[in-house]
């Protein structure tokens, strides 16, 4: 698990790779920004070494959402063949509709929903 800390040693955000189902899932939480989008980026690009057919980004553990984690998203998109993002709360759905990437990725409110469309 990938971690980027405050000085006061608290992790402001955890990416953490794990599969289910065969299916590689990239677990994110806490503030996606411009400092701690590199971790989500180096795990989406292990996961892609493995070109794998579905991939999953779970962001419902997220609490801030910005551009660099849009950007870092985007990058994954033109690697993957299916990648499918789980997202829930309003900063991270919000980020995706004003982005217009609501329309770029496949969002499911659910990590279940997401994989039941991978059969």
């Amino acid at each position: 698990m990938l971690e980027e800390e405050l000085d006061l040693g608290t992790p402001i955000c955890s990416v953490r790779g794990s599969r289910q189902d065969g299916v590689p899932i990239v677990a994110v939480a806490g503030e996606v920004d411009i400092v701690t989008a590199p971790l989500l980026r180096a795990e989406l690009t292990t996961q892609l070494s493995q070109s794998p057919v579905v991939l999953v980004v779970d962001l419902r553990e997220v609490t801030f959402f910005d551009s660099s984690g849009i950007g870092a998203l985007l990058d994954a998109h033109r690697c993957a063949e299916d990648l499918r993002v789980v997202a829930d709360r309003a900063a991270v759905l919000r980020t995706f509709h004003f982005s217009g990437m609501d329309t770029v990725f496949r969002v499911h409110p659910t990590l279940g929903e997401a994989l039941a469309r991978s059969a």
